[in-house]
């Protein structure tokens, strides 16, 4: 699978929002400090994956010592490694995502096992595990002493936006860093560079992350409209028939096709719930979904305040079911369920 492609490919340019990292990744690099093990931890979207294709480049590129000479940064993003990096297609460059819910026990021993051989000619073996927490307890055992001790010439970047779910003695061997959201405001300068539609919109609803702004931008804003109107007006009409539908319909077929459909539904009512606070507690910040002020309106005239504080945890809860592999109809039953009962009871009373 190709990992994804920033652009451009030279230096850090492109990479929004994270100078501080990676001044201090590169200096490492150019210093021949770089550590042995990273973890990169921050919500999924702000360009943890960006960045360690950026690592990966650099690290083999072939015009490195003299850009490095140069005063300028590799990668060059032209030479022949560079694109076979950027392509997905280097040997030295390794990725491990999960196979189904999970990153199982062969797929970590097949990589620590290709990690033991001599390297087919890059600078630096790499190896990237995205997500890292959907590593199944066997999988990151047999990953840890190759952690601890891992060839000479070989990094790991393990990608995660849950350091609390990964093993203690993962987290240990690695050198975190930490990826911030990015500013609404140079989020909203960068897509009008690129000349995003609706970039004030895309900006805010992303949250700090350029990956969300880019998939919003490229057809995924039309798609959450489409996925908050039928969630909504299920948990308004609260019917337990059409909710149980609903949930058989957003979940159908295997679990890697519907989990993003789970997650873009939770993102959508947490949300919403954000904006109820705001107008419950009379912030005059600007809410997200001006477009939806009329249920914001409602929904906090009914729920504010502890209403709100229970449907935050349900979601919290529906969270944490999708990380212990729950089916996700069983996590969207229950959890439209608890909606409706709120807003439908709050608004009887």
């Amino acid at each position: 699978m190709a990992l994804s492609q920033p652009e451009p490919l030279s230096g850090t340019e492109g990479l929004i929002g994270h100078a501080r990292v990676m001044d201090q990744l590169w200096l490492a690099m150019r210093s021949g400090t770089s550590h042995q093990a990273y973890l990169f931890e921050g919500p999924s979207g702000v360009g943890r994956a960006a960045v360690a294709l950026r690592v990966a480049m650099a690290a083999n590129c072939e015009m490195a010592t003299e850009l490095w000479a140069d005063g300028r940064r590799p990668p060059c993003g032209e030479c022949r490694t560079c694109r076979l990096i950027a392509r997905g297609d280097h040997p030295d460059v390794l990725r491990i995502e999960p196979d189904g819910a999970f990153i199982k026990v062969d797929q970590v021993r097949e990589v620590v096992r290709k990690v033991g051989f001599h390297r087919f000619g890059g600078a630096m073996r790499v190896v990237i595990i995205d997500p890292a927490e959907a590593m199944a307890a066997p999988a990151a055992n047999a990953l840890l002493k190759t952690l601890e001790e891992p060839p000479e010439g070989t990094v790991f970047i393990l990608i995660t936006s849950n350091a609390r779910a990964l093993l203690p003695t993962i987290v240990s061997r690695t050198q975190r860093v930490r990826f911030s959201a990015v500013p609404e405001e140079a989020l909203r300068r960068w897509l009008d560079e690129k000349q995003v539609p609706d970039s004030e919109l895309i900006a805010r609803l992303a949250l700090g992350r350029p990956g969300a702004a880019l998939a919003l931008a490229e057809g995924g804003l039309a798609e959450r409209r489409e996925l908050q109107q039928c969630v909504l007006g299920v948990i308004d009409r609260g019917d337990a028939g059409e909710i149980f539908e609903t949930s058989k319909s957003l979940c159908s077929g295997d679990r890697r096709a519907w989990v993003p459909k789970v997650k873009a539904t939770l993102d959508i009512l947490e949300d919403l719930l954000r904006d109820v606070t705001l107008h419950g507690a009379g912030s005059d910040l600007p809410i997200m979904e001006s477009a939806l002020r009329d249920v914001t309106e409602r929904w906090a005239h009914s729920l504010w305040p502890s209403g709100v504080w229970h449907l935050v945890d349900a979601i919290e809860e529906a969270r944490e079911g999708l990380a212990r592999n729950a089916q996700g109809r069983v996590v969207l039953d229950a959890l439209f369920m608890r909606f409706a009962t709120e807003v439908r009871g709050a608004q009887r009373r």
